[in-house]
Order: structure tokens, then sequence, then C-alpha cells
């Protein structure tokens, strides 16, 4: 057996696992990076979308509102619109900005409609307990309908497929520390009905035999090759129960044991660049769109 897979160049738990290895475990898995990627585009779906839906027309039901008279002072055009096609635009939907007044004291606001504006006279409906909450009765208090809040569950999935990485790489690192170390062999490879990077994703089971028992350990992958090219496969199992194991090969990265024979997980730093990106992106748009003076 190649000697980097044997079980005993770890020392025995509780074993440490760095900093810089912890990150690579927890970010850089496929899951954990497809849902980055999700996210990222999701968050441009939110703030474009997502974020000016009206979902304040519960609001302004029967007995929490008041109808009044306003002015309509000017309107322009949203740059949203409905309908339309690849290569022609839809209805716009326009902004109008009004005033009136309660109880002497003069309030302004915004409206949106598709294909409308409003002038001169407005019949505004505003809150009773907040007057400085109102519409132009029949518009809406953002550009788009509730309808486009739809495109939140883009980013919700991204985030789910994120906190479902972590949650996979939290396991792994226990295992890394706690787990005991033992050798797996391939007992089945079956082809599944999923595609990767244009590659057949197949689903691996290996078997170990330990002291208490013989456990399973399963992996999906797009390059089984890498699995198949020695005859056992270092795997980490919680003792307590052999149903929780994990495969060396199938930790994102390169495990090896380094100073004082602990887990070190190598590779590339590439796995920070979409987490990076979309941080940052999403950080600047806020500061750049909802703080003062900026």
């Amino acid at each position: 057996m190649d000697r980097t897979l044997a079980p005993d160049q770890f020392a025995r738990p509780p074993r440490e696992v760095a900093g810089a290895s912890q990150a690579r475990v927890l970010l850089a898995s496929a899951k954990s990076q497809i849902g980055w990627l999700i996210l990222g585009f999701g968050s441009i779906m939110f703030w474009g979308f997502t974020w000016n839906a009206d979902v304040s027309g519960w609001r302004f039901r029967a007995g929490q509102a008041v109808s009044t008279t306003g002015q309509g002072l000017s309107c322009k055009d949203t740059g949203f619109s409905e309908g339309g096609s690849k290569h022609r635009r839809g209805t716009p939907i326009y902004e109008t900005r009004y005033r009136y007044e309660v109880m002497g004291r003069n309030f302004e606001g915004a409206s949106f409609a598709t294909g409308r504006c409003a002038f001169g006279p407005v019949a505004v409906e505003y809150l009773k307990a907040q007057p400085e909450v109102s519409r132009i009765a029949g518009m809406r208090r953002r550009p788009l309908s509730a309808w486009a809040l739809l495109t939140a569950l883009i980013p919700a999935t991204g985030i789910a497929l994120i906190l479902a990485g972590l949650w996979e790489g939290r396991t792994r690192l226990r295992l890394l520390r706690e787990g005991l170390v033992t050798t797996a062999k391939l007992i089945e490879k079956k082809w599944t009905n999923l595609r990767s990077n244009n590659r057949q994703v197949y689903r691996l089971t290996f078997e170990y035999s330990t002291p208490r028992g013989t456990g399973r350990v399963t992996t999906r992958t797009n390059r089984p090759g890498r699995f198949e090219r020695e005859p056992a496969q270092l795997v980490f199992y919680d003792p307590e129960d052999l149903n929780r194991a994990v495969l060396a090969a199938s930790i994102p990265g390169s495990v090896t044991a380094g100073q004082g024979r602990q887990p070190v997980v190598r590779g590339s730093w590439a796995y920070l660049l979409l987490p990076g990106l979309v941080s940052v992106g999403n950080v600047w748009y806020v500061v750049h769109r909802f703080m003062p003076g900026s």
C-alpha cells in the first residue's frame, strides 16, 4: 500500500486542524461553490427585482387607511416594464411624485403604476397611525408587484446550498479532528441520472472494517478514476456511529499529515474567489445605495 494511504500517518484523536485547512473544508466543496455562484446571480435579481416589490398592500386594508386629496407633482419612467420580449420593451412602469396634507402637515410620496402617470388632483390613501406612509389609490408603493418576490427563490437557493456545504464541511472537520482512521475498499459503482461539467456522475460505495464492525461510506463524483487508482482509500470515521465517515479523497483539496502528524488540507486558494466577489459586491451596493453621502 502506498504510504500516503497509511492510517498511522495521522496522530490519534483529538487532532488539530489549522485555520486555513478549516476554511478550505468549509468553503471549497462543490456544493458550497455552486451555492456562491447562484447567490452571486441571485443578488442581482434580489436588488433589481425582489427589493423593488410592493408588499405593503395589506397595510391599506379597511379601517387602517384614510383617503384624502393630493396633488400630482411629476412623473418619470423608472426603467422597469411589464411584458415585452427580447427585442421589444414592454409597457413602462412610471413613478409619480405627489404631495398631500394631513392635519396641517405636508407630506410627499411616490407611487408607481404600469403605463400611466397621475397629474393634477389625486386620491391619496395613508395610514391613520403613520400618515407619512401613503400611496395614490390604485397604485403601488414600489415599482413592481408582489409577484416579484418570487425572484427571491434564486438567492435563497444559493444560501441553502452554502449552508448545506457549511454543515457538510462541519461534519468533515469533526471527523478530521476526532475520527479514527482506516482504509476502505470500493465495493460498488453505480451510474446516476446526474451530470456535472458534462461528465457522468457516479455513486461510489466503500466498505471498511473496524474492531466494532463493518461500516460503509458513499460519495458522488464525476471523476471516479481518482477513487479507483489505489486499491484502498483513506477514511476518517466515527467509532460510535459507523455510518458517519468521510473519504479523505472526497474532502476538497489534498489531505496530508503535517507537523506532529496533524491533518493538513492543501490546494488552490481559488475557492475564495466566488465568496469574496459576492460578499464585496453586495457590501459595495449596500454602501453606495443606502449609506448617506455615498
